[in-house]
């Protein structure tokens, strides 16, 4: 790498330096816990006289006369808002240069200074002034700072994927901000701010879900890979590269044949974006619903085109989880299949098999609607609980390897991946057949004899009479 400098400095000489917080940053979100320990740290090594306190590293990026923070944000902004609680004056970096845009940073802030007072007055007592000139002279940071962009990006990726604190996806949001360098300041934060809207959606009950993290290692990365009969466990580091593709610039060219059908798109969604068209031969996924959000031309296991597109597609799935199994009873989208879901799949359990199968369905009925749609879904949704509940009753522990081998073995995503028609799915319907019952699960079975498939048994101990004289299976 070239342009790199790096050097050990200190608190005080860090936070008077012209900092600045790029767009691709996430927001401030440190908890309680996270500053707890940084000032747990500090305030131990005060009390046992350590001449020095190295605190990490944090990566700068010279961009003209501003320093933006790629990597360290978290900490600095917690050291400055120590600072500001325990001098009652702004130190300079909090009051010029650095702006939090992002509610959450602003949340975060507003709940951490009253955090952080209440940890001062319990730890620090009077000695107020003896504590600040040992966090601002004594703590030091080392100091990296790259003049290229796309080092910068480099040093952040190896930084995070190193560490715990970021989930493997998220390291994907800075690498396609990046490749967005001709676009605007506000897109590039369009972009940010709906990423990390994703990854804490409100449900009931003041509940947050990350959709993001459940969708790119469900319901995105595990089946691009089943439906090429690859294996795939985790999304991690190590396979980022799933989601990483090709960068159109300005008057691009495809730099190979392949590429065309993926400068096609990219071109038409620029077209379509600056025109305003209203394309009304276009086939959308929802009957019932026109959502802004849901791009018709992305498809789970296309090509993957860097920047603006990319992160279209990843709000296309966001928004289309969220209807399909996030608003159960508050959309008029694919009402029967969600009263379906709502008994025989959202169950409450648990094992670790049920957790698998569920999520093999999600995303053997995402693919389905991602290919045809509303009517798709309808058409097949039962069908596919029959395909992998089947699982459930045949075997006494379902493991996540079994699970993926039989998506693989049956080819479950490929066969939904090369259809064209409905006369294209016939080799799924040619998976349902009688089951075999080894362990019984007095819901599952409910459900497959209501959708009349055989079920019969040689363990005396489980009685499949009872279910049929409730009603079941007739």
């Amino acid at each position: 790498m070239n342009g790199i400098k790096a050097e050990i400095k200190k608190v005080n000489d860090i936070i008077n330096q012209n900092l600045n917080i790029p767009e691709y940053q996430r927001p401030y979100r440190w908890g309680y816990q996270q500053v707890t320990q940084l000032l747990d740290d500090i305030y131990g090594s005060w009390k046992q006289k350590k001449k020095t306190y190295r605190i990490g590293s944090i990566i700068l990026h010279e961009n003209n006369k501003q320093l933006d923070i790629v990597d360290g944000q978290q900490r600095i902004t917690t050291i400055i808002l120590t600072l500001l609680q325990l001098s009652h004056s702004t130190p300079p970096a909090l009051s010029s240069s650095l702006k939090y845009n992002h509610v959450d940073s602003k949340n975060a802030i507003i709940y951490n200074s009253g955090y952080i007072n209440y940890w001062i007055q319990e730890h620090i007592a009077t000695e107020f002034a003896a504590f600040i000139e040992y966090l601002i002279d004594s703590c030091e940071f080392v100091e990296v700072i790259v003049s290229n962009h796309a080092e910068a990006f480099q040093m952040f990726d190896s930084q995070n994927s190193k560490g715990k604190e970021l989930q493997a996806y998220n390291l994907l949001k800075a690498y396609h901000i990046r490749a967005m360098e001709e676009d605007s300041q506000i897109l590039k934060v369009q972009c940010d701010q709906r990423w990390e809207n994703a990854t804490r959606h409100p449900l009931e009950q003041n509940q947050i879900k990350d959709i993001l993290k459940q969708l790119f290692n469900e319901q995105l990365y595990r089946p691009r890979l089943w439906s090429r009969k690859e294996k795939a466990y985790q999304l991690n580091k190590n396979n980022l590269h799933e989601f990483k593709g090709i960068t159109f610039k300005s008057n691009p060219k495809a730099d190979h044949p392949f590429e065309n059908k993926d400068l096609l798109q990219n071109h038409f969604l620029n077209h379509k974006e600056t025109n305003d068209l209203k394309l009304t031969s276009i086939k959308e996924r929802f009957e019932t619903l026109r959502l802004d959000n849901v791009n018709p031309f992305v498809l789970i296991n296309q090509n993957i085109i860097n920047g603006k597109v990319f992160f279209e597609y990843v709000e296309t799935y966001t928004e289309i989880y969220k209807q399909l199994f996030i608003y159960l009873d508050n959309s008029v989208a694919a009402a029967g299949f969600k009263e379906f879901y709502k008994t025989f799949v959202d169950y409450p359990t648990t094992r670790d098999g049920d957790r698998y199968l569920k999520e093999l369905y999600k995303s053997l009925v995402l693919f389905v609607f991602d290919k045809f749609g509303e009517e798709g879904l309808h058409k097949y949704y039962k069908i596919l609980y029959t395909i992998v509940y089947r699982l459930r009753l045949e075997k006494q522990k379902v493991k996540y390897e079994s699970v993926m081998q039989y998506a693989i073995d049956h080819q479950l995503f490929a066969i939904i991946a090369k259809s064209k028609n409905y006369s294209d799915l016939k080799n799924l319907n040619q998976l349902v057949r009688p089951i075999d019952c080894r362990k019984e699960i007095a819901i599952v079975i409910e459900a497959l004899l209501l959708l009349n498939i055989k079920i019969t048994t040689t363990d005396k101990k489980i009685n499949l009479s009872k279910y049929q004289k409730s009603g079941y299976g007739v």
